[in-house]
């Protein structure tokens, strides 16, 4: 949904420049009515974006990572990192866990809202071979909702 909110955005300014600049009244007046309609999308979109459940990534997070992960302040490990505090944390950083080679390699980055969400994804295609590779990754809601659980876990 987040691709399709960028591209309505952006075909939405287009079309109100062409709008603007039209010689062709039925033209412009054709463009304002679509460009309304789309204004009303795009507010949707930007609502959806902003709308992450924390209680919703919390039960998510038990049910899709907590096999793995743990998120305690006191800085216990599972088969993965503690995400206690991973917003803002450079990656490969928790030095009680021993990370895959692959990982140590190629983790150049501090984790944020995107670097999280890319990784919840498709892991193995931000670090190849990477030992959370085999995960199928989740819904793009609940995906949105852990990362906002996680981001309020500081």
């Amino acid at each position: 949904m987040q691709d399709l909110c960028v591209v309505a955005r952006k075909w939405l300014r287009d079309r109100i420049v062409e709008a603007v600049t039209s010689e062709h009244d039925r033209t412009r007046r054709a463009m304002i009515r679509i460009a309304a309609g789309l204004l009303t999308l795009v507010a949707t979109c930007t609502r959806d974006a902003g709308a992450a459940d924390i209680a919703a990534g919390k039960a998510a997070f038990v049910r899709q990572c907590a096999l793995c992960h743990t998120i305690d302040a006191a800085g216990s490990n599972r088969y993965g990192p503690n995400l206690f505090g991973v917003i803002g944390r450079r990656a490969g950083s928790v030095s009680s866990f021993q990370y895959s080679p692959a990982f140590k390699s190629m983790a150049s980055w501090d984790w944020n809202e995107d670097a999280l969400g890319g990784w919840i994804s498709s892991p193995g295609t931000m670090v190849p071979g990477t030992t959370m590779g085999v995960f199928q990754g989740v819904a793009d809601r609940d995906r949105s909702d852990i990362i906002a659980y996680l981001a309020s876990q500081r």
